[in-house]
């Protein structure tokens, strides 16, 4: 249960910290996230090879792709974005990671199903029909790279299921927690 509440406490702090940026930092940034684009110097040939994790290659097009969702997540949050090696060195991390869980998934037999991953396309395509393709443009992503992403969600789910296990939290656990983030926040 301590291992909860100090996740649930460190988690806080760190959204609390990303969204303390100065209001001066935060104008010089665009001021609409659907106009954040990418510049010619942030873009990658989409057959270069970004990266190689293990025997992997990871191309242009993915990190294309997850950049630009980078960065609008650090605009979401009041960062920097025009700091682009920083933009970078987040998108590169998160490459890396989802590549080795992914790896890691497959020697635990984890598998996705294209079945699996068509239906949950279909399903966020049928809910915003008329607005998919901007989506899709928006966020510089394919039907391809899209299904990607949609396979990478469903492996991390599975692979967290098999591998987390959570305590069940009681209600005495949760009166407890409260209690010593009442007495943080009051003596703070």
């Amino acid at each position: 249960m301590k291992k909860i509440v100090s996740i649930l406490i460190i988690g806080l702090v760190l959204v609390l910290a990303a969204c303390g940026n100065d209001e001066e930092e935060s104008s010089k940034t665009v001021s609409n996230p659907e106009e954040i684009k990418m510049d010619k110097d942030e873009t990658v040939d989409a057959d270069k090879v970004v990266v190689s994790i293990n025997d992997t290659e990871v191309k242009g097009e993915r990190y294309n792709a997850i950049y630009l969702q980078t960065k609008m997540r650090a605009y979401q949050f009041g960062q920097d974005i025009e700091d682009k090696d920083n933009i970078k060195e987040i998108t590169l991390n998160e490459i890396i990671a989802q590549e080795l869980i992914k790896q890691e998934a497959a020697k635990q037999g984890i598998e996705v199903t294209e079945d699996s991953v068509q239906k949950e396309y279909e399903s966020l395509k049928s809910q915003n029909e008329g607005k998919f393709d901007d989506y899709l443009k928006q966020y510089n992503l394919t039907e391809e790279s899209l299904k990607e992403q949609i396979r990478f969600a469903q492996t991390l789910n599975q692979y967290m299921e098999k591998e987390i296990k959570v305590e069940e939290v009681t209600e005495a656990d949760v009166k407890e927690a409260y209690e010593k983030l009442k007495k943080i926040w009051m003596t703070s």
